[in-house]
């Protein structure tokens, strides 16, 4: 009878346990909040996208925004044969004239973050990709014009290496260099590990940086490394950690590609869970996407009609504890569901979605008080 009772006190005291961590897991990542949504402009939704727009970047000279677009529910239902994603153009001044700039090569091509390089070696769209057959690749494409002016994308080149394994976001910082987060350490999404990392908060992923031959590890023991991005210099680099809420600013070397993260709060930002890409418009503010309430996205992953509120944050960088944060955006989903990135130029934001196969543009009331 001992034994017994035992035996039932260890039960109930590891399922009082497991009920703890699932409550506290649950209330850090909002599920019981209340959000309260604001935006001080309009916003419509623009459609004609191939597949969810889970990326998005600029030629902030042209005003040419390139969207990565692809059909994820249908990846999800059958793997093997998901339609082609795409590389969809617009201009910021007529973003109903969407059109497809994607070459034929690769012939696999599952997008997923993508960024815009413009260096005195020409203009280039690094674009990660997550071919069927689960090798990790960056596909890189030269931009060119047509007869029309419009961009044109060539194929360059692709490349791999050990290091990646699991990529979410980049950011290209030569012609052939950049940082890609690893959002997992491995690349079975359906294993114990994954599960493990995913639920249990696991500080095992990695930001790689690749230098034009080879990948190095740029950062190590991070939460689902997510977003990332270099101020306009070069000089600083953001990354985001999704299921920790963190904003993660590190100085960088940009001679060796070495990063340093800076001390303290000016070094490290908890913003809330759920952070997702990141965009650095043209003055240097940091623009941070975020799904607030994270479990909501995995419902909405399952089914369409269940939404996913959206968020969108403005960082200005300052010396003082990393800078003044300030909430843009906060939507119930019915317009932007399940957000994964926002970028800001000439006085229009415009928002990606993960599943919708659409963005969504939005104008602030006073475009001067969040930079024109």
């Amino acid at each position: 009878m001992r034994i017994f009772m035992v035996i039932v006190a260890v039960v109930l005291i590891g399922a009082l346990g497991v009920g703890f961590y699932v409550y506290r897991l649950m209330s850090d990542m909002n599920s019981f909040a209340t959000l309260e949504p604001h935006f001080d402009g309009t916003c419509t939704q623009v459609a004609g996208f191939a597949g969810g727009t889970e990326d998005i970047d600029i030629d902030r000279t042209s005003g040419w925004v390139f969207v990565s677009s692809f059909d994820r529910r249908a990846a999800f239902a059958d793997p093997n044969n998901a339609p082609r994603g795409a590389i969809e153009v617009f201009h910021l001044n007529d973003p109903d004239a969407v059109f497809d700039a994607t070459p034929s090569t690769p012939v696999d091509f599952q997008p997923h973050g993508i960024s815009y390089y413009d260096g005195p070696e020409g203009r280039r769209l690094f674009v990660i990709n997550h071919p069927a057959d689960g090798a990790q690749a960056i596909e890189v494409f030269d931009l060119n014009w047509n007869r029309a002016g419009r961009p044109l994308l060539i194929h360059a080149e692709t490349i791999t290496d050990p290091l990646i394994v699991s990529p979410n976001d980049l950011v290209a910082v030569g012609p052939r260099s950049f940082y890609t987060g690893n959002d997992f350490s491995t690349a079975d999404r359906g294993g114990l590990g994954y599960m493990l990392e995913l639920y249990l908060r696991q500080d095992k992923t990695t930001l790689v940086y690749y230098d034009g031959e080879e990948g190095s590890i740029a950062a190590r023991g991070l939460t689902y490394a997510n977003g990332v991005n270099v101020s306009p210099d070069g000089e600083t680099l953001y990354l985001a950690e999704t299921t920790d809420g963190a904003l993660r600013i590190f100085d960088r070397d940009v001679e060796t590609g070495a990063l340093t993260q800076r001390p303290g709060a000016e070094g490290l930002l908890r913003l809330g869970p759920g952070l997702d890409n990141i965009d650095v418009d043209a003055l240097g503010r940091v623009w941070i996407t975020a799904h607030p309430q994270p479990f909501k996205l995995q419902d909405h992953a399952d089914n369409p009609e269940n939404l996913s509120p959206a968020q969108v944050f403005m960082l200005t960088p300052s010396a003082e504890e990393g800078g003044s944060v300030a909430e843009i955006y906060l939507g119930d989903g019915s317009l932007a569901s399940g957000s994964s990135v926002a970028i800001f130029d000439q006085g229009v934001m415009v928002i990606g979605v993960i599943f919708q196969p659409n963005v969504i543009v939005c104008r602030p009331t006073h475009p001067h008080v969040v930079g024109g």
